[in-house]
């Protein structure tokens, strides 16, 4: 990996992905990384390698 790509391990599902932002569920939340020319490199079942120039990333806990 460089230093603009970041893998996550764990994920549940993929529910959003464009160049401006990817959104995820996790386990107990949502996660959203917002950026530039973002893109999904690779997926297994419990990993995501997302690409690109990653400038936020919000958690929105469950209740």
């Amino acid at each position: 990996m460089n230093k603009n790509q970041l893998m996550i391990e764990q994920y549940e599902e993929l529910l959003q992905a464009s160049p401006q932002d990817v959104r995820l569920r996790l386990k107990d939340m949502h996660l959203t990384i917002t950026g530039k020319d973002l893109k999904v490199c690779a997926l297994t079942r419990d990993e995501i390698l997302i690409e690109g120039i990653m400038e936020g990333f919000t958690f929105h806990y469950e209740a």
